[in-house]
């Protein structure tokens, strides 16, 4: 999975391609970061998907500044019946430092 890079303390806009997914027989696809790879781990971040398209995505500094270095994305697919398939491997943030402050 690709790196994806998280700024720290300010808004981050990530981009989600879901246009080549086929979404016969699926509620939605669940974009997740946690800071720890367990099951029952607590969501950082988690964004729901219905349709196929190209998404932009905005962290915000809240969610950002909760990060730790290790935090790891995944994604998930819910079918109709209510099953859960991960559909991913787990994916790496990368947190970057930023000098800015959004929390005005």
């Amino acid at each position: 999975m690709k790196e994806l890079r998280i700024d720290v303390g300010v808004y981050t806009l990530l981009h989600i391609n879901l246009t080549d997914v086929d979404f016969t027989g699926i509620k939605e696809i669940v974009f997740t970061v946690k800071n720890v790879t367990l099951a029952d781990a607590p969501a950082i971040i988690e964004r729901t998907f219905t349709e196929p398209g190209f998404y932009e995505v905005l962290i915000s500094p809240k969610e950002s500044v909760k990060l730790t270095d290790g935090a790891m994305y995944d994604f998930n697919q819910i079918l109709e019946d209510g099953t859960r398939l991960k559909i991913t491997e787990n994916g790496r943030i990368k947190l970057r430092k930023s000098v800015g402050d959004s929390f005005g």
